[in-house]
């Protein structure tokens, strides 16, 4: 059996985009993944059920997984030939045992290697705008551990004469230890001091205060594991600094219900703008009657050829260039509803020939009704969930051909929801039905439901829901605009 071998990774904190190249390769390769608490769980969501994983997670004083364990498994796994990556949140070298679990390695003879990350002392800074170094505030920074075992009095004196920047990980719990042997040993208890929970995440939290008030400033404020202390003139910068929590939509918590595979551009977009996204897919796309698919391409009796969604597109596009040269598709028109319809043919070199203003079907209708001429042979590939009554409005075109090629189903795993939702967006009637079928309605409580489209907001209505917003267009873009206003309009009001 051929051995295999182990990556002690680091994946950064915060956003997804922001674990390294290598790293990510390393987990698009690895066989086995040993992961623990403090990573971005989005890293992880898209290889559940397609690898070996093993959540080894550990807060104080609970885990979940040893660090003896951890080490057994890992070199387990290597030694039955496969890939093993263990996946820390942060840097594996700087308080992550990374060391540890390397020398564990090679005193069992497994290959390792090593592949840094972004540490939580430098990426919460940043995103609390506080700069680790600044020039005349502070030319040195120090990750110090704020954790001791049990049993361990410590001593945080030491560290009192130190200049520059403090950064104590894991320190919350010792936090009147750590403030108060500082200044036991002459620390000025005016120097500035700050507290970050989660940092980077969208439900950051700061606060800040000095070396001599944060114990008092902090009590009630709801800070918990993991968070960082921060002492050092660089604090004070955080007014001017702190991009991240002026973002127009942190702290906003917004659940998306698209298919998984179609809801990477959505997601993204939300969480640039600073907000919480939370995936709860409740569709699932199942491509069927394929072979019809191919005998229709074949035959090709169609000169226009219609697509509601860009599921159509793509699945009526792989399959014709599979046994077509595209230049066959000279002389037959092709026909859009919406912006990412026509976006979608561009990616296969092809421009839409007739897209209406208003982005619903009726309105396609009325634009193929004006065009001239005679003899008009429409092609219709959809979902099961197309319109009949839609369908039908075509025959005063001309002569149909609709079929089915693909299914919006229900998940067979649907994502748990958890805590207080601010807005929920749906994009399809499917969506809404779905939702609520599995969730219920009292899920909803308290969250502004947005609509892509007209059409979706009757299915919402239908359900006994009220619409909260519907995008002036059926686009993500205009659907994502009008959450930055309406979270604007609620702001100012505040």
């Amino acid at each position: 059996m051929t051995k295999g071998s182990v990556k002690i990774t680091g994946a950064g904190i915060g956003p997804t985009d922001l674990i390294t190249l290598r790293a990510m390769e390393a987990l698009k390769e690895c066989d086995v993944l040993i992961h623990d608490r403090l990573l971005n769980p989005d890293l992880i969501a898209p290889y559940q059920g397609k690898k070996e994983i093993y959540y080894a997670g550990k807060a104080a004083n609970n885990h979940y997984l040893t660090q003896d364990q951890i080490n057994e498994l890992m070199v387990e796994k290597a030694m039955e030939g496969k890939k093993v990556l263990r996946l820390k949140g942060g840097d594996p070298y700087v308080f992550g045992r990374g060391g540890e679990e390397a020398l564990y390695c090679k005193d069992h003879g497994v290959d390792f290697e090593v592949i840094p990350g972004l540490t939580s002392g430098i990426v919460s800074l940043m995103y609390a705008g506080i700069p680790a170094t600044h020039r005349g505030k502070a030319t040195s920074i120090s990750f110090i551990t704020g954790h001791r075992e049990k049993g361990d009095p410590g001593d945080f004196h030491t560290y009192a004469d130190l200049e520059g920047t403090l950064v104590f990980y894991m320190g919350l719990n010792n936090l009147s230890l750590i403030t108060g042997e500082l200044m036991e040993a002459g620390m000025d208890p005016e120097r500035p001091c700050a507290v970050i929970m989660h940092g980077g995440y969208p439900d950051q939290k700061t606060i800040t205060s000095t070396v001599g008030n944060i114990c008092k400033d902090i009590e009630g404020k709801g800070f918990g594991s993991p968070s960082l202390i921060v002492i050092g003139e660089v604090v004070n910068l955080r007014d001017q600094l702190n991009f991240y929590e002026n973002l127009p939509l942190f702290g906003q918590r917004i659940v998306i219900t698209r298919a998984r595979t179609q809801a990477s551009k959505l997601a993204k977009s939300l969480r640039d703008l600073g907000a919480e996204v939370i995936e709860a897919p409740c569709i699932q796309l199942e491509r069927v009657h394929q072979k019809t698919l191919e005998e229709r391409i074949q035959a090709q009796d169609f000169n226009y050829v219609i697509f509601h969604s860009v599921n159509a597109v793509e699945i009526f596009m792989e399959t014709y260039l599979a046994l077509k040269d595209i230049r066959d598709l000279a002389g037959v028109k092709l026909c859009v509803i919406g912006e990412k319809t026509k976006e979608c043919l561009g990616k296969y070199g092809l421009k839409a020939d007739i897209l209406p203003e208003e982005y619903v079907g009726e309105s396609l209708v009325e634009k193929l009704k004006a065009e001239e001429g005679e003899n008009k042979k429409l092609f219709i590939p959809h979902s099961n969930k197309s319109r009949q009554d839609l369908l039908d409005q075509y025959k005063d075109v001309g002569e149909v051909d609709d079929l089915v090629v693909y299914r919006n189903v229900s998940p067979h795993h649907m994502e748990e929801i958890q805590g207080p939702l601010d807005y929920i967006l749906f994009t399809s009637s499917s969506t809404v039905n779905n939702f609520v079928s599995h969730y219920g309605k009292e899920s909803l409580r308290g969250a502004k439901i947005v609509s892509i489209g007209p059409i979706t907001s009757k299915a919402i209505e239908d359900q006994g829901l009220e619409v909260s917003g519907c995008s002036q267009k059926a686009t993500i873009p205009s659907m994502v605009q009008w959450i930055k206003e309406d979270v604007k309009n609620a702001n100012a009001k505040n």
